[in-house]
């Protein structure tokens, strides 16, 4: 149904809003945690871009 990129996309900005929430409640820790979480997602989705974007140009 959905690839990979997608998925770590969606995750990646859910986790964003989600520690926009702890933060703007006052619970910075585990704002931190799903910032951390946020920014893996996002940096998993470009690797993936990268590496499709290589595999199609050595094809």
């Amino acid at each position: 149904m959905f690839n990979s990129k997608i998925i770590d996309l969606i995750i990646g900005l859910v986790m964003a809003f989600f520690a926009y929430d702890r933060i703007s409640t006052g619970h910075t820790g585990m704002g931190i945690f799903f910032i951390v979480l946020a920014l893996l997602n996002l940096f998993a989705f470009y690797l993936k871009l990268k590496t499709d974007k290589d595999i199609k140009q050595n094809q």
